[in-house]
């Protein structure tokens, strides 16, 4: 009797897992643009200055990047915040309220020219912070007439202004709404600059006929537009002020 042998062949199966790279912002920073060496993408461009309306550009040879998803993630706990939609070369979408002053970053998931996976990274700043501290001192009233209100003859304005931009792009600019405001920026910090102190202590003239005193200050970058708005209300028995702080 032949005896048959029926003997187990084992099969060997070679898996290797590859694993996606990460590629963090080249700098470390937020900022308009990021640049990448070696990369699926060379560059990202962060064109919005929203808190809440995301656009960043992504300029490629090809009519459509090689990126497959993004998102958004806050910096800190890398937590998910929102997907965004690629459309070409633009990425757009909106980032929940509750993260204006949290720094985040975009996240592309993007295939090289290798073929491997990339997770390609581009910080974006927390909306620039204005804190604004002042006191206006009224002395010297002036009794009206039938043609001409009364009004203050000497009024003084005393302030310390405290911006944080979180980035060295960041810009401001300052306005006057009511008034000759002294609250006032210098044409650099319309360049671009990382924060600055600024003190006040200057004589003002108002107009009598409305008694009001007002300036505004927006300042911009990656991750937001914060506008303060500064209002003094004068009346010989009553000086009213208010400051009013938004994000958008």
């Amino acid at each position: 009797m032949r005896v048959k042998f029926v003997l187990p062949i084992a099969i060997a199966l070679n898996t290797t897992a590859v694993a996606a790279t990460v590629i963090h912002d080249t700098d470390g920073e937020p900022g308009r643009v990021t640049y990448y060496g070696q990369a699926a993408i060379n560059i990202m461009v962060t064109q919005s200055s929203s808190a809440y309306d995301v656009r960043v550009y992504t300029p490629h040879p090809a009519s459509n990047i090689p990126c497959q998803s993004a998102s958004i993630y806050s910096l800190n706990d890398h937590r998910f915040l929102t997907e965004l939609e690629i459309h070409g070369k633009v990425i757009t979408g909106q980032i929940p309220e509750g993260y204006e002053n949290k720094e985040k970053y975009v996240e592309l998931l993007c295939t090289n020219t290798e073929g491997s996976i990339e997770h390609i990274r581009h910080n974006i700043a927390p909306a620039p912070t204005i804190k604004l501290k002042s006191k206006l001192d009224a002395k010297r009233w002036l009794d009206g007439d039938q043609l001409y209100p009364g009004f203050y003859q000497d009024v003084r304005y005393r302030a310390t202004l405290n911006i944080d931009n979180s980035e060295s792009t960041g810009f401001c600019t300052a306005s006057s709404i009511e008034s000759d405001s002294p609250l006032r920026l210098q044409p650099w910090h319309n360049d671009g600059f990382l924060d600055d102190i600024i003190s006040y202590d200057e004589t003002v003239y108002y107009d009598a006929r409305t008694g009001r005193i007002a300036t505004q200050i927006i300042c911009r970058n990656t991750g937001g537009t914060t506008r303060l708005i500064e209002n003094w209300n004068i009346q010989q028995d009553n000086i009213n002020h208010d400051i009013v702080i938004t994000i958008n």
